[in-house]
């Protein structure tokens, strides 16, 4: 089973747990309907839209409202730590979520017993909280930007905003150097996939692939292009695919949806999200999921 986790920058959400469906541009969770938009809920698009085209199971969705005072968050880490052993899911993938250190030490730690038979992506406030608390190791994959190197790079900083200055100067055309300063000081996780200009796979500090092809310059600018990422790779991992070529996949198929849905600065990630099934096919992928198949059994 796939889970996610995080945070909607929603006033008044409660806590909500549901399968996750993508219809007509809009993401159905339990009865709550969201428009995919930034953040946690364009990568749930992207995973839950992933998921049907590949036969696979609807991810499991646990999220709160948080706007930025904290509090959906410290909930929704309590809730993780009671809820996620009972779940025990194959792969879990953590979103937006302010990054508190101490309660994702205790969220870790509740599904310790359970670890090495789940898959463990981070990407914003849970990769910066995973970081910050010495965990990286616990996690098996990142997918930080060109940016968020730096961050993952500096040893010391605990936050993005207390990166080492030396590092923040560097130019993001500097990306491999940060990948190794990472590797360098063991806090990191043994896959990396680093999103931008160039999207760079890395593992145990080497790099293994790059991915810049097809070339959508206008992408950069389209708020919720990296979140989607994050929700592909989720759900070609649930799919059965292997870390590395999860990631290579993901890449790919992500620039591919982009391409074909001709975006324009202020083209809503939504429809980049729809293209997403055209672009699988296009990467040809495939799935071990047997959930399409039992549904018409049923």
């Amino acid at each position: 089973m796939l889970t996610i986790v995080g945070t909607i920058p929603v006033s008044g959400l409660g806590l909500t747990e549901g399968k996750a469906i993508l219809r007509d541009f809009n993401l159905a969770i339990d009865g709550l309907e969201l428009v995919p938009s930034l953040g946690t809920s364009a990568m749930v698009s992207a995973a839950a839209i992933t998921c049907e085209a590949l036969g696979c199971e609807p991810p499991l969705v646990v999220i709160i409202g948080d706007i930025g005072d904290g509090k959906g968050s410290r909930e929704l880490y309590k809730y993780l730590m009671f809820r996620l052993p009972e779940l025990n899911p194959t792969v879990l993938a953590m979103h937006y979520i302010m990054p508190y250190t101490a309660e994702m030490r205790k969220v870790i730690d509740a599904i310790r017993t359970q670890k090495e038979e789940m898959t463990i992506l981070a990407d914003a406030g849970s990769m910066y909280a995973a970081k910050a608390a010495g965990l990286a190791g616990e996690f098996d994959i990142f997918t930080p930007d060109s940016g968020e190197m730096a961050y993952l790079a500096d040893p010391d900083a605990s936050h993005p905003a207390y990166v080492q200055h030396l590092l923040f100067e560097i130019d993001t055309s500097e990306t491999i150097n940060l990948i190794n300063k990472a590797y360098e000081h063991n806090n990191i996780t043994k896959v990396l996939l680093v999103k931008g200009v160039v999207d760079y796979i890395a593992e145990g500090g080497r790099i293994v692939k790059t991915v810049e092809e097809p070339v959508i310059p206008v992408m950069e600018s389209i708020g919720g292009t990296g979140d989607v990422l994050i929700g592909i790779l989720s759900a070609l991992i649930h799919a059965g695919y292997e870390k590395v070529d999860a990631c290579i996949k993901a890449a790919k198929v992500n620039r591919i949806a982009g391409k074909i849905a001709r975006p324009a600065p202020a083209t809503p990630v939504s429809e980049i999200i729809a293209k997403i099934p055209d672009a699988l096919k296009m990467v040809g992928t495939g799935s071990t999921c047997d959930y399409g198949l039992n549904k018409e059994r049923s």
